[in-house]
């Protein structure tokens, strides 16, 4: 028999909040709701033509809970005031979090 993560709920939901507050870099909003914290990083692309062309790749961290119903190809999302669309799977950890790769639209 397995142990209901239940009562856990409310510890994940207070650490959740408090990761978002102290390391979000950026500020995130989903479909024009409420702004959140979210980590963004970018890291430079490497393989082919890297000497010929700048690429970098960006990822958002985040609670999926702030983003109800987020999912690879969702265009729902604001970071830092700019449009993206999620690139990749959003599959959360068991924290809440996921981490997932996004473009910018403009």
């Amino acid at each position: 028999m397995l142990a209901s993560t239940a009562p856990f709920a409310q510890v994940d939901a207070l650490i959740n909040q408090g990761v978002s507050q102290l390391l979000a870099n950026a500020t995130a909003s989903w479909q024009g709701g409420k702004p959140f914290g979210v980590v963004f990083n970018r890291t430079p692309l490497e393989g082919f033509l890297t000497d010929a062309a700048t690429a970098e790749r960006h990822t958002v961290a985040m609670p999926v809970a702030d983003a109800p119903g987020i999912a690879e190809g969702s265009t729902g999302l604001l970071v830092g005031g700019q449009p993206c669309q999620v690139t990749g799977p959003v599959v959360q950890d068991a924290s809440g979090w996921a981490t997932f790769p996004i473009v910018f639209l403009n």
